[in-house]
């Protein structure tokens, strides 16, 4: 077989395979080639075919064609642009008031567009799910960022007008988002509008039992007051469709919930019970393990059972105190202090930074050294004998 590796196996006829991997509707791929911006610039015109003239009927006579620009959705790592050689026609009927007139295809791009109409449902689909800004995505296109938001802002504000996505709607989510944080003045003088905002999510289960979130709708404000108005503009049937209805911990969207839907059960997102519940957890493990605040008394040097008894020329029993040893002070006062005259403060004790803890309770043996019996702390403080 010659050539069997060719694609365009007939010169100067239209490939099937070009076709198919470019993708366009109605329109044959006639030429590919890549220009000194990198981009890849596709030229595709639609087959030569009969056209009825678009006023009266009357079969229109071709009349050259025009070369129309668009920019495409990116492919393979490269910006892409279409030129559109699009068909003039011409209308042989004297009295028909449409002279000439150029072919159109909305399923490729609408009139007048610089955006094909793939790419605009491309661009919503990068801010929808991957969150990407508008002005990445120009990046990614090769353009400036009103040409990407003029053209997907009519099919956002139709999608906007269209009361049919809040159909079938039975589990329905409501969270506050705050837009920016800028300006708050009208966008017409200069700001960027409302800063905080209340949407609402449709959070039904697929047939497989799994949720594929909807953001339904974006209304300025937040507060109760703002979602009790979206709920009362649904309608009574969209309200008694709606059987369970998530919401953050705030009082206000639940009073709203309370009114507009009764027949509903409240739950909390599970957003919200995550959080709250790690929260709980590190509070009370924070709480095991902090350190008590340290106090007066616990700041001073304590002299333990065994510091007591091992301290230079003391013996006997705790309890006791022996002639000439100095008696020990009250709680509370530093008694870091040997009891030896002329010795230097015994600095073996370490120095204690938690909380108070009762004293020791004496050992029961018998000290070999018979002490005297011992004295009130009273008579000690004092310096009575």
């Amino acid at each position: 077989m010659p050539e069997p590796t060719l694609c365009c196996r007939v010169p100067g006829a239209y490939c099937d395979r070009c076709d198919l991997l470019v993708g366009l509707p109605g329109l044959r791929v006639i030429g590919v080639e890549r220009d000194g911006r990198d981009c890849l610039v596709v030229t595709v015109e639609s087959a030569a075919e009969p056209m009825g003239c678009r006023s009266c009927g009357v079969i229109a006579r071709g009349h050259g064609r025009v070369d129309v620009h668009l920019v495409d959705a990116p492919a393979f790592g490269r910006p892409v642009r279409i030129v559109w050689r699009k068909r003039r026609w011409l209308c042989p009927d004297p009295g028909c008031e449409v002279a000439s007139f150029v072919e159109q295809d909305e399923r490729v791009a609408s009139a007048r567009a610089v955006m094909t109409r793939r790419a605009c449902w491309w661009v919503i689909e990068q801010i929808r799910r991957e969150h990407a800004s508008v002005n990445g995505i120009r990046r990614h296109l090769g353009t400036g960022w009103r040409t990407v938001w003029e053209s997907i802002k009519p099919l956002l504000q139709a999608a906007a007008d269209d009361e049919s996505r809040f159909e079938g709607v039975t589990i329905l989510g409501v969270d506050e988002h705050v837009w920016h944080h800028a300006s708050t003045k009208a966008i017409e003088d200069g700001g960027r509008g409302p800063k905080e905002l209340t949407g609402m999510v449709d959070l039904t289960r697929d047939p497989n039992g799994h949720i594929k979130a909807r953001l339904l709708d974006l209304v300025p404000g937040r507060s109760g007051a703002t979602y009790r108005q979206w709920l009362d503009q649904r309608g009574e049937a969209f309200r008694s469709s709606v059987q369970i209805a998530t919401l953050d911990p705030f009082h206000g969207y639940k009073n709203a919930i309370d009114d507009q839907l009764q027949d509903a059960r409240s739950v909390l997102d599970a957003f919200h019970v995550v959080k709250l519940a790690t929260q709980v957890a590190r509070t009370s493990a924070g709480g095991c393990s902090r350190t008590p605040p340290v106090t007066a008394a616990a700041r001073t040097t304590r002299c333990t059972e065994s510091a007591t008894s091992c301290a230079p020329g003391r013996t006997g029993s705790p309890t006791g105190s022996s002639p000439g040893s100095t008696p020990r002070s009250p709680p509370g006062t530093n008694t870091s202090k040997s009891n030896s005259p002329g010795s230097v403060p015994n600095r073996s004790a370490p120095l204690t930074t938690s909380t108070p803890t009762p004293p020791a309770v004496p050992s029961p043996r018998r000290s070999l050294t018979p002490s005297p019996p011992a004295r009130s702390r009273r008579s000690l403080v004092s310096g009575e004998h």
